[in-house]
C-alpha cells in the first residue's frame, strides 16, 4: 500500500497529480453520482421558452425635421407652429422601467392567452396559475389577484404576499433593456408555453407604445377636444347671427328710424364677433391637429416577437456537465481535506492517527 499523505508543505504539483491520480475511481464515482443529479434535475425542472423583440423608439432630430413638412402650409393658414414641440417625450432609457411598473403587470396579467396546444386562458393570470410545469402556481392559494380599483387618489392595490411574489417572478420573466450605443429597445419574455411567451412579448409592446404615445399627446388631444367643442359651439353662434342679420336687413330694406339703424348695428357686431371668435378657433383647433400628428410618437419595431421552436430552459447538456464539474470539485475537496486531517497531530502526539482511514491519502 503506498502512502501519497504529504505534508502540506510537501504538496508539489506532482504528488498533487499522484494524489489525485491514486484515486482517481473516487473522483469519477463522485462525478457520476453528481452527474446523475445532473440529469434529474434536467429532466425535472419546468421547461421555458424566451421570445424577444426589438423596437426602435423615435428621435427628437426626427421629430424637428418632419416639423419643416407643414411649415407652407401653416403659413398660408396663419398658423405658428414653432411651439408644436414643446411637449417632452419619454426618454428611451426610462422604458424598460415602464415595462416594470406595477401597473403594466397588473394590466398584462388580465390578458387573454393561448398556448401552442390552442388552449385558451382567460387571462394570464389564471395560466401561471393552472400551469404546473411553473412553480408559481403552487403560490396563490389565497384567491385570485385582486385587480386596482381607480381612486381620485390614484392606483389602489391590495395584494398578498403570494401575489407580491407573482409580480416579482413576472418581473424577472418580462426584461427590456435599452442599447445605448444602437438606441434600440430589447425586450425578452420567458414563459412555460412558447405561444404565450410571444403573445407576451407582442402585449408589452402595444402597452409600451400606446404608454408613450399618451404620455406624450395627451394634453394635445385634451386640448383638440376642447377646441373641437368650443368651435362647434361658435359656429353654430356664427350661424345664427348671420341668419339674424340677414332677416333683419330683408325686413328693415327701406326703414330709416334710428331705433332700426341702433338694431342693426348690434347685430353687425354680433355678426362680426362671431366671426372672429369662429375664425380665430378655427386657426387654434388646426393648429392643435398639426400638434398632435407632429407629436406623436413612432416606436418602429425591427424584430418582432417568434414563437420559439427550441426551450430556453433548462439547458441539460450544460446542466449535467455543471453537476459532473461539481462533483469532481467535490471529490477534490474531500480528498485533500482527507490529507490534511490524516496529517494533524492527536492529543497524544501521535502522528499516525487516521492513516489507513478510506478517502484520507491512502490507497
Amino acid at each position: 500500500m503506498t502512502d501519497f499523505s504529504f505534508p502540506t508543505s510537501d504538496l508539489t504539483p506532482d504528488r498533487v497529480v499522484s494524489l489525485l491520480w491514486s484515486r482517481r475511481l473516487f473522483l469519477a464515482k463522485m462525478g457520476l453520482i453528481f452527474g446523475v443529479i445532473g440529469v434529474t434535475y434536467a429532466f425535472l425542472a419546468p421547461v421555458e421558452y424566451t421570445t424577444e423583440a426589438r423596437i426602435m423608439p423615435e428621435l427628437q432630430a426626427r421629430l424637428a425635421a418632419n416639423l419643416k413638412r407643414f411649415g407652407a402650409l401653416a403659413e398660408l393658414a396663419g398658423i405658428d407652429i414653432q411651439s408644436a414641440n414643446t411637449t417632452e417625450a419619454v426618454r428611451p432609457d426610462l422604458y424598460p422601467d415602464v415595462l416594470t411598473s406595477t401597473p403594466f403587470l397588473l394590466a398584462v396579467l388580465g390578458k387573454p392567452v393561448t398556448t401552442t396546444n390552442k388552449k385558451r386562458y382567460p387571462t394570464l393570470l389564471s395560466f401561471l396559475t393552472a400551469s404546473t410545469a411553473n412553480p408559481i402556481g403552487t403560490w396563490l392559494n389565497d384567491g385570485p389577484l385582486i385587480l386596482p380599483k381607480v381612486t381620485p387618489a390614484g392606483w389602489l392595490v391590495r395584494m398578498s404576499k403570494e401575489q407580491e411574489d407573482l409580480l416579482k417572478d413576472l418581473r424577472e420573466r418580462i426584461v427590456s433593456d435599452l442599447d445605448k450605443q444602437s438606441g434600440l429597445i430589447l425586450i425578452r419574455v420567458k414563459m412555460p408555453d412558447a405561444e404565450v411567451a410571444a403573445q407576451v412579448c407582442q402585449y408589452a409592446i402595444d402597452y409600451l407604445t400606446q404608454y408613450v404615445v399618451d404620455y406624450r399627446v395627451g394634453k394635445t388631444r385634451k386640448d383638440l377636444t376642447f377646441f373641437t367643442e368650443r368651435l362647434r359651439e361658435a359656429k353654430t353662434r356664427y350661424t345664427q347671427a348671420l341668419v339674424a342679420l340677414s332677416a333683419y336687413s330683408d325686413q328693415n330694406r327701406f326703414v330709416y328710424t334710428q331705433a332700426a339703424r341702433v338694431e342693426g348695428k348690434r347685430l353687425e357686431a354680433e355678426h362680426d364677433l362671431s366671426q372672429s371668435l369662429y375664425s380665430e378657433l378655427s386657426r387654434q383647433y388646426e393648429q392643435t391637429r398639426i400638434r398632435v400628428q407632429e407629436e406623436t410618437p413612432i416606436l418602429t419595431v425591427l424584430e418582432p416577437p417568434k414563437v420559439s421552436a427550441r426551450r430556453s430552459e433548462p439547458r441539460r447538456t450544460l446542466t449535467v456537465l455543471i453537476f459532473a464539474g461539481l462533483g469532481f470539485l467535490a471529490g477534490v475537496g474531500w480528498i485533500f481535506g482527507g490529507t490534511v486531517v490524516s496529517r494533524t497531530p492527536t492529543s497524544g502526539g501521535d502522528k499516525t492517527a487516521g492513516r489507513g482511514r478510506p478517502g484520507y491519502g491512502y490507497v
